[in-house]
């Protein structure tokens, strides 16, 4: 591409000749107010014009749609206000908005509705830390008043914010249907959703065994939970201990049986919950233990008798085959428990310290007591053996970093099983689609083995539960409001009646649960609800498909009657380049700013140093983030812009499990829009103005037809790569036909046709240019809308009778293949696919050997066919691959092949066409030589002067 930027700047002297010569002064003039170089910062003020003209709304139509009645309807996954947009944001953000900008330029009527999550747990853990850092308070020393009028504050400042990041990444998105799912409106349809499920019997109070977070002293859902695995004695910190808490260690105590000198022994990793011990159980088929069925055994704290039971739930290979039985804090235990009435005792409170029938251990936190027992049951004689190299998978707290512990508790749960079966229908009967397929089994497996839901969180952030409790014997009233529920009380208890409401709030994933529809409107019976309900595509990543896709499906089917969309899209989790997830703790996170704007070193050291000080990084991340950014980024981050970093976002295949993201990815795509950028000032230097609309398009040359042949196979590659969701074939087909077919062969083709001095090979040229261009802007405007909207604008200007004259894109109508069908020749394209395999051969061949030793390189071929195609494009040849000494023979008729020269360096291309190198230079004879080596032998690296774009690995 430098080439030819220095080859428009010094206007090269065969542009002053024959066909060019006539329109030279024109096109000079044309190129006055073009900018020289692709400029990111002002291709991007395009959102601007977009949002003036009202492009995003869903009630926009284009004259030319009048007739068309489909429409598109999709909801941006709100963004937690607990900070600032990730790469992770970015990547849904433009996934979202490539379908969204297809589907408008397709002339569907496109809904699609920005919004924020409240995020209950991660927003008030993130303002305390806000808190403790800036005015060393904690939640407690406020009230519940002003601590949630602090979180409105902070929800002020990240809203806008994010809603620039947005705007930034270009997202298409319907403004002024904005909600946040703490808003009046949608907090009225998340207590309507509460109020119908509890009518229906599907929401009740109950007691069972929730995830709960002693320094949270909350309920937290399942995806606050994450497993870790510790392999062997391991110190970890943990929130309210001064010194780190060792995990990973495996003890046997010894249960007495009574009235013996037997004991039975048992292996635990969390010996601190003996107190709560009620009996010890076995497998009923084990022999080593059936003898104890129905015997005692004397608790080796609490110095009572416990029972031994036999069932069937207990691993005879797990341990020592004897399981202690813990009811109040597992749930297998309790179930064993249940079924053998037995008591439950609990011994861990929701401080997370010892409750009062821990005698001696009382109020102590339950990992100090755990330290405190090991060495009294050492000194008891019944600590047999502790094995420091267990594996142990420890459930910590994502938000607190706490170790989560199963409790009892009385709280409000959405009964499941019956939902859970209907959204599994869905999928059978193929109403529902998951895209990819291979998260079909999960759906089945995780909604055929659901649990009820429990919705309580004991926070003061969120949708305050909507049930009151009546004083006088505790039962419960669902209501709308408090005056509702004090009306359905005074009829039963009389007017004197006391209410309390329930100062719990509901799971974040409740209220997210209902956004499909409660952003149209319900619970009321609204035109959107009519007109837009289903949403046709719910993207989202795959890690909270069961979380919060899957709730959507049950509470829109229960609450609507209906599937709250038709086709579930799910990414992978963003990772590095390395494969490594993207997170605050593996310090490698990357602000899209970072990559858009660029940013030095020491930015991205000082951006990382203020999120430590705001409390959002801890002190470990900010030291490792620190270390990947001067490992990964020693030199900084080079400004990319949107366009480039959406084109990186979409190579990948977002349907992998993980998806890698690659800086490197975005240099790439920069140097892409650059490229097409001095293509379109090319064609403005070379067409011919006053020709325009007037061309001659029935003559051809070969090379136009083959490049338009290669448009047509390309609109119809993106058109079905977007239709199946796989961005990356888009992104690559729209990369190997603009910068290596069009820019590295096409255009270099065509100097040679202006040139010459015909008027009908130049204006095949002039015409194929320009058709290429206006289509190909349209057909990329999804992928990098900045660039495309902006190029195409200023060419239209310019070419009024070749570009339509619109605002934007958003106004025009996408490339469909029927269009162009009728360009497409395979056989063509074969014969120029040979012309090519011979470039890169030569350029291979050629590779960091300098032109200016006037190489000459013979191309020998047996196929008479062969030798006339090569004859003819010639001058393609030498363009492209930079040789302009390249004699064609036929081998019968060349002394050439019949002579063995050793002056002549020989590759053999294919089995019937050879390349003889001629070249003066014993240091470039030995480069040539090294490079044939390095084709030949595949395991050896090539150099990087092949002209083909090769499909990375995705």
């Amino acid at each position: 591409m430098q080439r030819l930027s220095n080859r428009l700047t010094v206007r090269a002297n065969f542009c002053r000749r024959c066909y060019c010569s006539s329109v030279k002064s024109n096109n000079d003039q044309r190129l006055a107010d073009f900018p020289a170089t692709y400029n990111i910062e002002n291709v991007e003020q395009r959102y601007n014009v977009w949002q003036q003209n009202k492009y995003f709304a869903s009630s926009r139509e284009r004259a030319s749609d009048s007739d068309r009645k489909d429409s598109f309807t999709m909801i941006l996954p709100p963004p937690n206000i607990t900070g600032v947009l990730h790469l992770g944001h970015a990547l849904t953000a433009t996934v979202q908005d490539v379908l969204a900008r297809w589907y408008r330029m397709r002339g569907y009527s496109v809904l699609w509705i920005p919004g924020l999550d409240h995020a209950g747990i991660a927003t008030q853990v993130v303002v305390e830390k806000h808190l403790r850092h800036t005015r060393n308070l904690s939640r407690l020393d406020l009230t519940r008043e002003e601590f949630t009028s602090l979180v409105w504050r902070w929800k002020a400042d990240k809203a806008g914010t994010i809603r620039d990041q947005l705007k930034m990444l270009g997202a298409s998105l319907d403004w002024d249907r904005e909600y946040f799912t703490v808003d009046q409106r949608h907090s009225a349809a998340v207590t309507e959703a509460f109020v119908r499920l509890h009518e229906r019997g599907l929401l009740y109070r109950g007691c069972d065994f929730v995830n709960w977070s002693p320094s949270l002293r909350s309920t937290v859902s399942e995806i606050e939970v994450v497993d870790v695995a510790v392999r062997g004695s391991t110190k970890l910190s943990v929130p309210g201990y001064r010194n780190k808490v060792t995990f990973g260690r495996m003890m046997k105590l010894a249960y007495p049986v009574e009235d013996s000198e037997e004991e039975l022994i048992v292996a635990t990793t969390r010996p601190e919950t003996i107190f709560g011990d009620v009996a010890l159980a076995v497998h009923p088929d084990d022999e080593r233990y059936a003898r104890y069925i129905g015997r005692r055994v004397t608790h080796p704290v609490r110095n009572v008798p416990i029972p031994i039971v036999a069932d069937s739930a207990v691993r005879k290979d797990f341990g020592t085959g004897v399981l202690k039985i813990t009811p109040a804090h597992d749930r297998r235990d309790h179930g064993i428990a249940k079924k053998h009435n037995l008591p439950l005792i609990g011994v861990i409170n929701e401080d997370g310290n010892m409750t009062d029938v821990c005698k001696g251990f009382e109020g102590l936190p339950r990992f100090d007591a755990r330290e405190k027992l090991m060495h009294e049951l050492f000194v008891r004689g019944v600590l047999r053996d502790v094995n420091n190299e267990h594996s142990v998978m420890l459930p910590r707290c994502s938000r607190s970093q706490d170790i989560v512990e199963q409790l009892l508790k009385e709280q409000w749960f959405v009964k499941c099983d019956e939902m859970a079966k209907n959204a599994v229908d869905a999928l059978e009967n193929e109403s529902l689609r998951i895209v990819p397929d291979v998260h079909e089994q999960q759906w089945r497996d995780w909604l055929g083995n659901i649990r009820d839901w429990c919705v309580s969180r004991q926070l003061w952030w969120g949708h305050q539960i909507p049930a009151y409790s009546v004083v006088c014997d505790g039962s419960w009233i669902v209501a709308r409001s408090e005056e509702e529920a004090h009306s359905i009380a005074r009829r039963k208890y009389g007017d004197a009646v006391e209410l309390r409401r329930d100062g719990d709030v509901l799971d974040t994933w409740f209220s997210s649960a209902i956004v499909p529809f409660a952003t149209l409107g319900w619970p009321e019976d609204t035109q959107d609800m009519a007109k837009y309900y289903p949403l046709s595509l719910m993207e989202t990543g795959h890690d909270i498909l069961m979380l919060w896709v899957a709730r959507m499906v049950m509470l829109g089917l229960e609450l609507t009657q209906r599937l709250p969309f038709k086709e579930v899209l799910l990414h992978g989790v963003l990772c590095d380049a390395n494969g490594r997830k993207m997170s605050k703790s593996s310090g490698n996170v990357i602000s899209p700013e970072s990559i858009i704007n660029g940013c030095s070193l020491e930015e991205l050291n000082a951006q990382a140093t203020r999120s430590h000080e705001a409390g959002i990084l801890s002190a470990d991340e900010l030291r490792r983030t620190l270390r990947v950014n001067a490992k990964s980024y020693p030199e900084g981050i080079i400004d990319c812009g949107v366009d480039a970093l959406r084109m990186a976002l979409c190579s990948r295949n977002i349907k992998n499990h993980n998806v890698s993201f690659d800086i490197a990815d975005c240099r790439t795509y920069k140097n892409l829009c650059n490229k097409i950028w001095q293509a379109s000032k090319y064609m403005l230097l070379m067409v011919n103005e006053d020709r325009e609309g007037n061309e001659d398009t029935e003559n051809l040359s070969n090379l136009d037809r083959w490049i338009l042949s290669r448009l047509s196979q390309t609109v119809e590659t993106v058109n079905t790569a977007f239709a199946e969701r796989d961005f990356y074939k888009a992104a690559f087909a729209i990369r190997q036909f603009l910068h290596y077919e069009f820019c590295d062969f096409y255009l270099e083709g065509t100097k040679f046709g202006f040139r010459d001095g015909d008027a009908r090979v130049a204006s095949g040229h002039s015409y194929t240019l320009k058709r290429c261009l206006e289509v190909s802007l349209r057909l990329f405007a999804p992928l990098v809308p900045y660039l495309a909207d902006d190029l195409y604008t200023r060419l239209a200007k310019k070419l009024p009778m070749s570009f339509l004259q619109v605002s934007s894109l958003l106004e025009a109508e996408y490339p469909e293949f029927e269009e162009f069908e009728h360009l497409r020749n395979v056989s063509l394209e074969e014969d120029f696919q040979k012309i090519i395999d011979l470039i890169d051969a030569i350029r291979t061949c050629m590779a960091n050997v300098s032109k200016k030793l006037h190489p000459e390189v013979n191309i020998l071929t047996g196929d008479a066919r062969d030798y006339d195609l090569y004859k003819d494009n010639v001058n393609l040849i030498k363009g492209v691959s930079r040789i302009w000494n390249v004699p064609i023979h036929l081998t019968r008729d060349c002394e050439m092949a019949r002579k063995d020269n050793h002056d002549e360096i020989r590759y053999v291309h294919t089995d019937d066409c050879s390349l003889h190198i001629a070249i003066a230079d014993a240091s470039a004879t030995k480069q040539i030589k090294r490079n044939i080596e390095r084709k030949r032998d595949p395991n050896t690296e090539k150099p990087k002067a092949s002209p083909k774009l090769k499909q990375q690995e995705i």
